[in-house]
């Protein structure tokens, strides 16, 4: 169930939620995964210690979570120290307050992932409020949540801020159904997904779809799929210690050497330099000034004159000389 553009429900605290207190201090952490790639700094604010323990041994495996104890501290983690992404309590200390602490993450942080942990049920209208305040998805605390809902909730989440980030970046630039295609693509690129459900999302047939993309000066279809595979590989490519492989094996590339074909065929880069350039931002900006000047050449192309050769010209047209039809002799007059 989807209660914003990307915001889902994921449900998963017995009925009748106990809150049991979690341990006072600043912030603990951060426990990483015990072996393989980090996707994502997460930070954590619930404070039933139940909860908590729930969540952070959900993520670990696959993320770095550090706990903090307060929306101050939440404040000054994402700012300072740096995070990914959060989950927070949607109901602590209140739902007033937590939803004013929420937008203001939003404001001060758009491309930051928030999934709150709330106490509300599936056809609450509390949903409708949570999506407006700015969340990405939203944990139902009257279900216990199972690790991969939780898993599947927070990555929906991180992907969904990396799309909207690419949205901002290219709005200026292109018109808006076009720039949805393309975020899209990249909030999707771990299904795999194919052109008719990417035409689908965005209310488009699949012609439809790439005629719009063409006007726009953007590639086909197919290759905003695969820019999303590569944007996606881009932001993992840009964490500490992520290898291909790691990178190759998330985007459902058979082999490392599969998407290192890709991203230098698409970028002119290897992934080793991408990695060392900075990851997502750096193939961004290859991908889309690359497209750039292949349109303004395609353009030009298309308003040239199209002028043919003399010696292309039908022998009647030419004299005798070889000389085009405007210089030849005038002739005697009748």
């Amino acid at each position: 169930m989807l209660i914003g553009p990307r915001t889902g429900i994921f449900a998963p605290s017995p009925p009748g939620r106990a809150l049991h207190a979690a341990p006072s201090g600043a912030v603990t952490g951060p426990r990483r995964p015990a072996k393989g790639l980090s996707l994502a700094h997460l930070a954590i604010l619930q404070p039933d210690a139940r909860a908590e323990a729930r969540l952070a041994d959900a993520l670990t495996p696959s993320h770095t979570v550090s706990v903090v104890r307060a929306w101050a501290e939440l404040r000054r983690f994402v700012a300072e120290v740096g995070a990914d992404g959060c989950l927070v309590d949607a109901d602590s200390p209140s739902r007033e307050e937590a939803l004013m602490e929420i937008r203001h993450l939003r404001r001060e942080h758009p491309d930051l992932a928030l999934v709150a942990y709330a106490d509300v049920h599936e056809a609450d209208p509390e949903l409708v409020r949570l999506g407006a305040a700015g969340v990405d998805g939203v944990l139902l605390a009257r279900r216990p949540p199972w690790a991969s809902g939780i898993r599947r909730s927070v990555e929906g989440a991180l992907a969904g801020a990396l799309a909207r980030s690419l949205e901002c970046a290219l709005r200026p630039r292109y018109p808006a159904p076009s720039t949805a295609a393309v975020a899209w693509a990249a909030e999707h690129a771990v299904d795999a997904p194919s052109v008719a459900r990417l035409a689908a999302a965005v209310g488009q047939t699949p012609r439809g779809l790439a005629n719009l993309l063409r006007d726009a000066g953007l590639p086909s279809p197919a290759r905003v799929l695969l820019w999303g595979r590569l944007l996606q590989a881009a932001a993992l490519l840009g964490r500490d210690g992520a290898t291909v492989e790691d990178a190759a094996l998330r985007l459902g590339y058979s082999t490392a050497a599969a998407l290192s074909r890709a991203m230098k065929r698409e970028t002119g880069y290897t992934p080793g330099e991408v990695a060392r350039a900075g990851g997502y931002p750096f193939v961004r900006a290859c991908l889309f000034r690359a497209q750039a000047a292949r349109s303004t050449r395609s353009r030009r192309s298309a308003l040239a004159p199209r002028t043919r050769p003399v010696n292309s010209l039908p022998h009647s047209l030419v004299g005798n000389a070889g000389t085009a039809p405007n210089d030849l002799p005038a002739g005697p007059r009748p």
